[in-house]
Formats: C-alpha cells, structure tokens, sequence
C-alpha cells in the first residue's frame, strides 16, 4: 500500500511539474538555447494547427449561414439571428484572423511576439462565435452541448499553457453559467461544465508541457548524436578530420553534384619513423600538433576540407583553384613547415622537420570518384619521397625551389 502511495505522489508531482512549468523551466536551464528554438516551434506549430482547423471551420460555418438564412422563422427568429452571428464571426472573423497569422508565419522574419497575441486573438474571437451559437442554444433550452465541442476542438487544436487556457476559457464559463441560471439550465449542466472546464485547463497544460519537453528532449538528443559523429570523424591529437570524416565530406561534395575543379593536396613527414625512433611518443605528437596548426594557419580559407588521413599523413582539399594556384599553395604549405625549423635530431647537425607534398586535380567534368583524385596525390607524394623529398610532386613532375 505504502508503494503505491510513493507511486501515486510521485506521479501527482510529476504532473505538478508539467502543470506549473516547472519541468520547462528546468529543461530550458540544462539547455538555455533551446528557449528560442522553442519559442518556434511552438509559434509553428500553432500557427498550421490554426490554419489547418481554419479551413473546414470556415466552409463549415458558410454552409451552416446558408441553411440557417434559408430556414429562418418567424418563431424561431432569436434563436436563428444568434446562431447566424455566431457563424458570421467564424467565417469572418476566423478567416481573418487566420490570414493574418499565414501572412506572418509566410514571413522570412517572423515576429514571434505577434504571432502568439494573433492566435490568442484567433480562439478569443473563436470563444466569442461559440457564446453567440451557446446562446441560440439557450434559447431552445438546449445546454452545453456545443460548449462541450469547442472544449474538445480547444484541447485538440492550440497548445496553450495554463495562464493562456485560463484566459480564453472563463470568459466563456462565466457566460455559460449565468446564461444557464437565467434561461433555467438544471444544476447538473452547470456542474458538468465547470467538470470538464477544469479537465480542459489540466489536459491542454500537459499537452502543452509535453510538447515542449519532448521538443527540448529532442534537441538535446540531437545535439548529442551530433556531437558523438562529430567526435567520431575527428582525429583526437590533432583535432583535425580523420579519414572517415574526410569520407563523408568528399562524399557530400560528390551528392551535391559540384562539377568545379577539385584538388587534393596529399603530405607526409619526411623520414617521420626515424624521428620518432630518436623521441618520445609525447614527442612525436608535438610535432604532429605543430605541424597541424602550421597547416590550419598556411591554409585559412583556401580549403574547404583538412584532414589527417593516418599516422604522418595529411589531405586537403581545394575547390575552384587554377593549376598555378594550386602548385603555389603546396609549395606554400611546404616551405612554411621547413621555415618552422622544427630540430629533426637532437643533435647539431642542423636537421629540421620537413614535407613531402604530392597534389592532383580534377579540372573538368563531374566529380563524381574521390578515390581516384585521392590515388593520383598519393601517386604524386611517391614520385616527391623518390625525387628527393621536401618536394611537391605533380603530373609527374618534381617541383622544387631553388
């Protein structure tokens, strides 16, 4: 008994939670940009709820004006005036409304502020059709009937939290309840409309509060998955993209279907297992991470893609970049690498760190294979190492400055 009591409390204060907004506020405080987003999302989503619902509602109340001016009576005159005010304001006023909101949803700088004021204005003008219809309803001593259809259109349609749905429902009560004791409603009605006023704030609270939580919860998740694929394409020493990420890049290049000239930039250490061999691991990683920077700083934003491929290897990849170009820039990354004078040995032989570079392009034509652009800079990088090192080498030709 005493488990199911700790359930039922835990749960009691669960809903609590969603009903204050307290379960938003503590999402938003674990990830404060989502406020923003969810500012949006809520502003959209209302936004086509209200529209979608506009249309039927719309053509709904046109047809039902028709009937009723058709079969309007004398006998019946009050009632029938009532109703057809009450589907005027609908197809009038609704519509209106309705236009308003697709006319600033539709724009490229939504004003979030005016898009929530215009909905609340939509179902305040939808509250006031509803209390005309209720009255005609009244006059009929019919009860409650259709109050009872707009509280479920209500909880279905907007998301509202609590201060919204109080607002726009006990105008609409209040009316409810003294038309229902002047026009002699039983006490019973009364009730069952207060009943289901209550359920309707509690429901369309926690729809509201889910949504918001699972629009967050999602952003997070998202975010997260993002952050993981990104740890996973990334190169943990250099900070760089790894292969697979390199991969996925070149593969999105290929999808977009960019046909301009493509190049690759293929480099190695020189004589890097021998460098290591007289240094520590630490070592050898410091100069793979100098390396690394000296490559970001060279390149700026002549690359679109820097990778290290493995062990001592790095690729980058250029668009848009003239043969000329392209020779001047490997020879730039070349000489900026010996210019950082890195001590090869720990002697005072005068040894520094250096590169081979080997480049290939595609100048015309789809680029539609990375593997061959990448195979032809990792041929050009074997003729380099054979002619010499600290060299470039493409189209099978060694450059080196004098």
């Amino acid at each position: 008994m005493s488990g199911l009591l700790k359930i039922l409390k835990s749960v009691a204060e669960e809903y609590g939670k969603h009903l204050n907004g307290s379960k938003i506020r503590e999402f938003e405080a674990e990830d404060p940009l989502s406020a923003s987003l969810l500012k949006q999302n809520l502003c959209s989503v209302n936004c086509r709820r209200v529209i979608f619902f506009t249309i039927p509602a719309v053509v709904i109340a046109l047809l039902f004006s028709i009937v009723t001016i058709i079969n309007m009576s004398k006998d019946d005159i009050k009632q029938s005036v009532l109703c057809l005010a009450g589907l005027l304001v609908i197809f009038f006023g609704c519509g209106s409304a309705a236009v308003l909101l697709y006319r600033e949803y539709k724009k490229k700088r939504t004003d979030l502020k005016r898009i929530r004021q215009l909905v609340l204005v939509y179902w305040s003008v939808f509250s006031l059709a509803l209390v005309l219809i209720t009255a005609a309803d009244f006059s009929c001593n019919m009860f409650s009937y259709r109050f009872y259809l707009y509280l479920s259109i209500m909880t279905v349609f907007p998301l509202l939290n609590v201060k919204s749905s109080v607002l726009i429902i006990t105008p609409f009560l209040a009316f409810l309840l003294v038309s229902g004791l002047i026009f002699g409603a039983d006490y019973y009605t009364l009730f069952l409309a207060v009943v289901f006023s209550l359920v309707y704030v509690l429901i369309s609270a926690l729809v509201y509060s889910s949504h918001c939580c699972l629009v967050i919860s999602d952003r997070k998740l998202n975010t997260a998955n993002e952050r993981c694929r990104q740890m996973d394409e990334k190169d943990s020493l250099t900070g760089l993209l790894n292969k697979k990420g390199l991969t996925r890049r070149l593969t999105d290049i290929i999808d977009r279907g960019i046909d301009n000239n493509i190049a690759a930039v293929f480099f190695d250490i020189d004589n890097f297992r021998e460098y290591n061999h007289g240094h520590t691991d630490s070592e050898g990683d410091q100069c793979l991470y100098n390396i690394c920077n000296c490559v970001r700083i060279t390149a700026k934003s002549k690359t679109d893609i820097v990778s290290r491929y493995g062990g001592d290897e790095f690729v980058l990849i250029l668009q848009d970049t003239k043969e000329y170009d392209l020779i001047y820039f490997a020879e730039q990354l070349r000489s900026s690498v010996e210019r950082m004078a890195l001590p090869f040995t720990d002697g005072k032989d005068g040894r520094v760190v250096t590169v081979s570079v080997g480049v290939s392009s595609i100048a015309e034509g789809e680029f539609n294979d990375y593997s061959k652009l990448l195979k032809e800079a990792e041929d050009s990088l074997s003729l380099a190492k054979s002619g010499g090192r600290n060299c470039v080498g493409y189209m099978g030709n060694v450059f080196r400055v004098k």
